[in-house]
């Protein structure tokens, strides 16, 4: 017999960065449960893609918050499963979009342990592993607004997202880190998400951080942020990021100091515009090749499935404006 959990209202949806212990650590903690159920929404995500959303829009957001300026990070979580990988573009001002490559991949998620699980985080965290698959890559691009952009790339270890996102921090930024993202959902089948959450640990430079780190991510592999969760997850990111590392020694009721809390949400900067120069893209003979064949053409947003059509003669617009006068016959 499985329990349900309650659709409510999703509480604001909001990212906090914080200082752990006076300075010993930086942790960013991400509430994104309307963010999650919106993906989910737009691409009409079945149970492991959905959880691939949730936990993937969440680990974006985690990594797009090292610099106080404007930041874009794009990740991409490549896997030899059903879904095949899922893409995640974040900033720094808390708007994030993503997709899944196979949305309709029809594949129940797991339990990751039996039901004797060591605690009832343990039992509340699916496996993502069977949907996304154990062999492949985790990629990351970041753009600071600087002339070159940061790139990196590891191999999966797990399959799970949010733990191979973490071996990325550790070993293509060489950052000692600790990261959880998970989502719940309503009940044992539905694909619909009752809360969506995250924490990201870092140890900061010349400090004895590393032990914390160590501690969090001992915390979070037993299960701490699911368990939290299930327990009835605190509304706002701060509490959560409280709740979840209450068990880390010597912390006192201040040891998360938050610097500042940061509105989360769904957001695709694609147009109407934007689809007409992808189109351009095709070259002349391609658009003109498509305006005798089909006499129209319609493009999909990967991230939001916002859909453009465009008529017959909008294409010969675009095609007399990419090519050159005299170029091809009119």
């Amino acid at each position: 017999m499985t329990s349900s959990r309650e659709i409510k209202p999703a509480p604001a949806d909001q990212i906090a960065r914080a200082v752990w212990d006076g300075g010993v650590a930086r942790v960013v903690v991400a509430i994104t449960t309307a963010t999650a159920r919106e993906a989910v929404r737009r691409h009409e995500a079945t149970r492991g893609a959905a959880l691939a959303l949730a936990r993937g829009t969440t680990a974006g957001l985690l990594l797009a918050t090292l610099t106080k300026d404007d930041e874009r990070v794009t990740l991409q979580v490549i896997g030899d499963g059903p879904l095949s990988g899922v893409t995640v573009d974040a900033r720094s001002s808390g708007g994030v979009r993503a997709y899944v490559k196979n949305p309709a991949a029809g594949l129940l998620v797991r339990p990751a342990l039996a039901s004797g699980a060591a605690s009832e985080g343990d039992r509340q965290r699916p496996s993502l592993a069977p949907a996304l698959g154990q062999n492949g890559v985790v990629s990351v691009i970041r753009d600071v607004g600087l002339r070159d952009n940061f790139s990196g790339q590891t191999p999966l270890v797990t399959g799970e997202l949010d733990t191979d996102v973490e071996h990325y921090l550790n070993i293509s930024e060489q950052i000692d880190s600790a990261l959880a993202c998970d989502a719940l959902f309503t009940d044992g089948s539905s694909t619909t998400i009752a809360v969506s959450a995250g924490i990201l640990v870092q140890a900061l430079p010349g400090t004895a951080g590393s032990a914390v780190i160590e501690r969090a991510r001992f915390l979070f592999r037993a299960g701490a942020l699911p368990a939290a969760l299930a327990a009835g997850a605190p509304l706002s990111a701060e509490a959560l990021g409280a709740a979840v590392l209450a068990e880390l020694s010597g912390a006192g009721a201040g040891a998360l100091q938050v610097l500042d809390v940061r509105p989360v949400h769904f957001e695709c900067p694609c147009s109407r515009k934007r689809a007409a120069g992808s189109l351009a893209l095709l070259g002349g003979a391609e658009l003109a090749s498509m305006i005798v064949e089909d006499g129209k053409a319609e493009v999909i947003c990967n991230f939001c499935r916002e859909r453009y059509d465009f008529s017959e003669a909008e294409l010969e617009t675009i095609r007399r404006e990419t090519v050159p006068s005299g170029a091809l016959p009119s």
